[in-house]
C-alpha cells in the first residue's frame, strides 16, 4: 500500500521506516533537496515541496494512509497558522483524491488547563499560546472536511527520545535546572508516539474501494 507523509522527522521518519519494514511504498515531502536524498537513501520516495506554498501532488493516487506530523521551524519565518492550518488545507487541496485514511499530529497544547486537572479528549479546549490555537483550528478544519470521518487526531506531548531530551546538557554537566519543583513536564518517547501512530491508523474505518 502507498502510504505519505507531510512531515518526515524526527516521528515521521521512524513510522515510515515502520512502514517499509511492511512492504509498503512510503512517499515524503521535504523542503530540502539534500534532505529528499537522505530520504531516497533510505528507500522513502522524496517530494521536494513546502506546504506553505502551492504543491504538486498529483503522482500521489491511491494513498492508503496519509500521515500529517509538520513541525513548526521557527526559523522559516512563515506563521504558525500558515504551517498547520493552511498547510493541512494545501495539502488536501493538492491531493488528486483523498486518501482513506488520515492521520494528524497535533499537541496537547490545545488544552490550556493548568492547575493540575487531569484532561483527556472531552476537556474544553482554550489555547492561550499561539501554537495550541493553530493546532485547534487544524483540528477544527479537519472535523468540518469530508475526510474527517476517516481520521484520527492524535495530541501528542512533547516528544522525546535518543538525541532529543529537555535540557539534556545541563543534566550531563550536573547542573540545576530551573523549574517549578511541584510542575510536572508532558512528555511522550519517540517510539511510543510510533505505536500510537500504527495503532490508531488500524482503528480508522475506510471507504470501500
Amino acid at each position: 500500500m502507498k502510504k505519505l507523509i507531510l512531515g518526515c522527522g524526527y516521528l515521521g521518519r521512524r513510522v515510515a521506516l515502520r512502514w517499509l519494514d511492511e512492504q509498503h511504498q512510503v512517499l515524503a515531502v521535504t523542503r530540502s533537496a539534500e534532505r529528499a536524498n537522505e530520504l531516497q537513501n533510505s528507500g522513502i520516495r522524496p517530494i521536494v515541496g513546502d506546504v506553505t506554498k502551492q504543491l504538486d501532488l498529483s503522482d500521489c493516487t491511491d494513498v492508503d494512509t496519509l500521515l500529517f506530523a509538520v513541525g513548526f521551524d521557527r526559523k522559516s519565518g512563515n506563521a504558525i497558522h500558515d504551517v498547520y492550518v493552511d498547510g493541512l488545507r494545501r495539502v488536501i487541496d493538492a491531493l488528486p483524491e483523498l486518501p482513506r485514511r488520515l492521520i494528524y499530529i497535533s499537541s496537547t497544547g490545545v488544552s490550556a488547563q493548568n492547575d493540575g486537572q487531569l484532561v483527556n479528549e472531552h476537556s474544553l479546549c482554550e489555547p492561550t499560546r499561539e501554537g495550541g490555537k493553530a493546532c485547534l483550528a487544524a483540528e477544527q478544519f479537519l472535523q468540518q472536511h469530508v475526510i474527517g470521518n476517516r481520521s484520527i487526531i492524535l495530541r501528542l506531548a512533547g516528544i522525546y527520545g535518543p538525541d532529543r531530551l529537555p535540557k539534556l546538557q545541563d543534566v550531563v554537566a550536573g547542573k540545576p535546572i530551573a523549574v517549578n519543583p511541584n510542575g510536572y513536564l508532558n512528555l511522550i518517547h519517540v517510539d511510543d508516539a510510533v505505536q500510537i501512530v500504527l495503532a490508531a491508523e488500524q482503528q480508522i474505518q475506510t471507504p470501500e474501494m
